[in-house]
């Protein structure tokens, strides 16, 4: 069983009807299986640098506008026949129509989720138009397209024997990057907030980390998954820790801004698959002749994406770092 299926607690809905009803109170949750809490922080902890940086951001954000201001930036809604189809249209563009089947369901828990083979979508839909093109660059731009280049690679499922790092804080990084592309506003709000939840979850209780959240996520459901993902895998969320996964979405935008305005924005070595920033040199001299499969959003108007990565990163001062 996996850590997000082990750490997914039996009562959870309960839980969630008691918390919403009384939101001083701290959820009890139950496991089927023990926990090992070293994997909860496997990640890290948060660090003050980019705790300071995701607060300034939100301040940036947040003055003189809310939550509701913020997600109508993100244009009209979309029907689910309209996604469908620009996801498929997206998938024809790279020519991977025959790679992916598309799955719609309601017990989804995630809006979207891509695996080698499959897009599974949440029903009912909820994209906006910049949201669904942001999704689109996130998921399949950069997830599914770095898959497909790790495939062709000599140290494909031998990343171990090859001294591979890992490359989830890289992968979430430039995921997290190129979903703000479309975005006509650049915040980095999403990823701000989910650190501020990281770090109160880690010193506190799952009430003191709802509270904290007020000022940034009105809506209760919306706040509510925000909280969980933080505070899953303790028992008694009165106390201290949870999971820390999250931080790797903030952090690594950061570190991936950071390195391709070190290289001009050039975005090659970084899609010779599913690997960490320090290991690109080694990627690139075991394949020196690979030319990797690029997003579309890249190839087709390289002058574009790089002024939208410097927009990115003078809006949330990374280039002040």
């Amino acid at each position: 069983m996996s850590v997000l299926q082990d750490i997914t607690p039996i009562n959870l809905l309960a839980e969630k009807q008691k918390f919403l009803a009384e939101p001083t109170s701290n959820p009890q949750f139950i496991y089927k299986n023990p926990i090992d809490e070293k994997k909860l922080t496997q990640y890290g902890v948060p660090q003050k640098k980019y705790l300071d940086l995701a607060t300034a951001i939100l301040e940036k954000t947040y003055f003189g506008r809310n939550e509701q201001d913020l997600y109508m930036t993100k244009g009209k809604k979309l029907s689910q026949e309209e996604v469908d189809r620009k996801i498929r249209s997206f998938l024809e563009m790279h020519r991977l129509e025959d790679r992916f089947n598309l799955v719609w369901s309601s017990s989804f828990v995630s809006r979207t989720t891509i695996s080698s083979d499959t897009i599974k979508l949440r029903l009912p839909a909820e994209f906006r138009q910049e949201d669904l093109l942001g999704m689109l660059y996130h998921e399949i731009g950069t997830h599914a397209i770095r898959r497909i280049n790790y495939e062709q690679q000599p140290w494909f499922k031998k990343k171990k024997k090859f001294g591979f790092s890992s490359y989830l804080k890289t992968e979430e990084g430039i995921a997290s990057l190129h979903s703000l592309i479309p975005h006509s506003y650049k915040s980095a709000f999403v990823s701000a907030i989910r650190y501020i939840a990281a770090d109160t979850a880690n010193k506190g209780s799952f009430a003191e980390t709802w509270a904290a959240l007020e000022p940034y996520v009105e809506d209760l459901d919306r706040r509510w998954t925000i909280v969980f993902r933080q505070k899953r895998g303790i028992t008694d969320t009165s106390q201290p820790g949870g999971y820390t996964k999250d931080l790797v979405y903030f952090e690594g935008l950061v570190e991936v801004w950071r390195w391709l305005s070190s290289q001009n924005f050039a975005l090659a070595d970084l899609y010779y698959g599913k690997l960490a920033l320090e290991d690109v040199p080694k990627a690139v001299s075991m394949n020196p002749e690979f030319d990797p499969l690029l997003p579309s959003f890249y190839t087709h108007d390289f002058t574009n994406y790089r002024k939208q990565m410097l927009e990115i990163g003078e809006y949330n001062l990374l280039n002040q770092l």
